[in-house]
This record gives structure tokens, sequence and C-alpha cells, in this order.
């Protein structure tokens, strides 16, 4: 956009700096950026134009610091990549008449009851599911639709609280941890889901929303660890494209955003690729997490997050990369854990991002840290590393050797 002004953009909400500067980072180079946070910036500060500080969680709050920041034109755009503040923040654009996606679509994507309900209610194969509210509940559940299950809180993220439950003590375990869970600021919601377990491996799914039509973008494959938690360790994006995949994914993926009224945004669809035919696990209203959207630029070269920005000035994203020579790559991203829970006091990634093949490294838990392994504590993690190569195998490679060389000066703790 050389030669000519920047649109202004007002984020709302950040994340932290080691899962989510790269968007900043993406975006300040063609785009003026404000931000709209509940504490004054520091690592952020960088890349802003200008900021305000303000209830993240309060929509007329929200609403009216954007409205503080737009520019001299009165214009900007506004989004937000942050699960914390993602309803607050459509029911702000809403406010605003901003492009976005709506308040009803944000509420239906992040209540995985709700989300089940309209999909089974649309006639979209689903899991059978129910929302209960005791263990004894729980168990009648489970004991109709078969074990195992999965036991979940309604409304969370980072699979916090989510079991798979192979009997009925361990259902009613499952009601347990799912009731206590919680998740920084998120709602758990009323009552905990019961449904059918899934078998199969999961992938994930980056799709592009403008008026109404999907572009399906990204796809990676999802390493799940900790069993029978649903820890993400991992994921892994291939020179795959949404449309080599199997027609009835993109059929379901699409059909999805359709019933739960998803018209405006980037989403991020979790699918299991069952013996049955694909099911939807979850529908985001967001930019996938654990810098799924990274990985996959540096797979495809297409830039997800600039889509995002563009879909909140109102104008249709264009996909550059895709047909440029740009594909051919895998990028996989790891995160390392340690062994058992404890106390972190430094970690050293010198080595481990001298490895071939490894492109990025960041600590994820500064000294003093503590770290209780799943499910005592959300995503214990020590390290990011990600891998760039020519297929799978040399990513994984290149990730095992890094691993190794990851130095974790940590001590046990009594969880």
């Amino acid at each position: 956009m050389t030669g000519q002004a920047r649109p202004r953009l007002t984020v709302v909400g950040s994340g932290g700096r080691p899962y989510r500067e790269y968007c900043f980072h993406a975006l300040v180079e063609d785009y003026e950026l404000t931000a709209v946070l509940p504490a004054p910036p520091t690592w952020q500060s960088r890349y802003l134009a200008d900021h305000r500080v303000v209830d993240c969680t309060d929509p007329d709050a929200i609403a009216a610091a954007v409205c503080e920041l737009a520019g001299p034109d009165g214009r900007t755009g506004v989004f937000t990549w942050d699960e914390l503040v993602l309803e607050a923040t459509a029911a702000a654009a809403g406010k605003l008449r901003l492009p976005h996606m709506s308040s009803t679509a944000v509420a239906r994507c992040r209540d995985k009851y709700l989300t089940r309900s309209l999909m089974a209610e649309a006639g979209l194969p689903s899991p059978r599911h129910r929302l209960v509210t005791s263990a004894d509940a729980a168990a009648d559940a489970a004991a109709e639709f078969g074990r195992p299950v999965v036991v979940k809180p309604r409304s969370l993220a980072g699979s916090i609280g989510v079991v798979r439950a192979t009997d009925e003590d361990a259902v009613r375990a499952g009601f347990e941890l799912a009731s206590r869970a919680a998740y920084a600021t998120l709602p758990a919601g009323e009552g905990i889901l019961v449904e059918e377990y899934l078998d199969g491996p999961e992938i994930s799914v980056d799709s592009a929303v403008f008026d109404g039509e999907v572009s399906c973008v990204h796809v990676a494959r999802k390493r799940l660890g900790f069993p029978p938690y649903f820890e993400e360790v991992g994921h892994l994006v291939t020179a795959v494209t949404p449309q080599s995949l199997p027609p009835e994914v993109m059929e379901l993926v699409r059909a999805a955003h359709q019933v739960l009224g998803v018209d405006f945004g980037v989403t991020h669809a979790e699918v299991r690729l069952t013996p049955a035919g694909p099911r939807l696990v979850e529908l985001n209203g967001r930019l996938g997490g654990d810098l799924i959207p990274l990985i996959s630029r540096m797979a495809t070269g297409i830039d997800l997050v600039k889509a995002a920005a563009e879909i909140a000035l109102g104008r249709a994203p264009r996909f550059r990369g895709a047909a440029e020579g740009d594909r051919g790559r895998t990028a996989e991203v790891r995160f390392v854990y340690p062994a058992e829970d404890c106390e972190v006091r430094g970690i050293d990634l010198d080595e481990a991002a001298a490895v071939p093949g490894i492109v990025h490294a960041a600590v994820l838990a500064p000294p003093g840290t503590r770290l209780l392994l799943p499910p005592k504590n959300p995503i214990p993690r020590l390290a990011a590393l990600i891998a760039v190569a020519d297929d799978e195998e040399g990513t994984r490679h290149a990730l095992d050797v890094a691993e190794q060389k990851v130095a974790a000066d940590v001590v046990p703790s009594a969880g």
C-alpha cells in the first residue's frame, strides 16, 4: 500500500505475546493499527498508532473506544482474535454497524450445546448429545449413547475440562472435572455436555466468510496428547488444499456456517474424520489459535490474518499466494511440555532454534511459572517450536531433534 494512506483498523484484546504477536506484525505494514485493551499495552506498543484501555467485557465501553480511535474520516474496522472478548466485540460492532460476525452467530459458536442442537435440528450429521446437571444424569446419558463418551464444559475453550470417559466411574469423574473447569474470564455456561465419542483423526479447517460466502482456506492436522484428555500438543499444515479434501468435509463446514448464521469474519472449524463420515466438533468464530494461521501462511503463502482485516473493513479478501509458487511446503508447530508437574526456573532455546529446519522457537513459560499437567492446569507448555520442510517427515525430524535440545531448568512441584 505504498503511496496511499493505510486504512485504520482497531483490534480488541491481544492474547499472549508468544501466541499472537505475529498477528500484529502481519498487519502493521498495511494498516494503521489501534487497539482496545483491558490493560495498558507493553509489547503491543510498537505496533500501535493509538489505544484505549477499557473493560473489554463491556460492549458499550468497547464501542465508545472504537469511536474515539476512528481515523480523521471517522472510519475504522474492528475485529478480535481473542476468545475472551469475542462476544463483547461482536456486540460493540453491532452497535456501531461495522462489518463483523453477528452477536447471535458468535453466541451459537461459543455455546457447544447450542451448536450441537442447531446442527441436529438442521438434519446435519451430529453425535448424540445431552446437556446434564448431575453426575447421575451424565451416567444415564452415557449408558444410553454407549461408552466411550466425551464429557465437556458447555462454553469454555482450549479443551479445558474435556475428557473421554470409558466407564461409569470415569463419566462421573468427568462430570466433576467439567463442572470445576475454568478458563480465564470465560463463562462455563449452565450444564455439562455429554456426547458420543467421535473416533478418527481430527483436522481443523480455517475459513474466511464474506457476505455469507465461505472460503475454506487452510487445513491442519491436529496432534493430541495426554489421553483421556484432549490436549493439543501440535498442528501440521501440508501443501494439501481444501479442495483436495473429501467434498463432504467442505460441505459440512459450509453447512455449519449457514446453520449457525456465520456470514462475516474468519472461523476455525474442528472436524473429526469418523468411519461414518466427517463430524463437526466445534466452530470457533475467530482466527485459529496455537499459531495455526502462522504455520499455514508458511506452508501456503496465504495470510488469513490479513484476510480477517479486509473483512473487518468491509472488503472481500483476496487470497494472494494461492496461485503463486508458495505451495509445496510443510509447516508444523510442536509444543514442549514438562515430564511432570513443575516450577520453571528458566528455559534456553538457543540450541533448539539452531537446528536445521527450525524457523521459530518461543518460550511460553517464564521463570516462576508453575506448570501442572492435564487436567490440573490449562495448557501447561514450556515452549513452542516451528519447523518448515518439504514434507511431514522433514518437519518431524527437525522437531524431534530440536525438542531434545530444549534446555529447561525446572523443579518438581506437588500438584
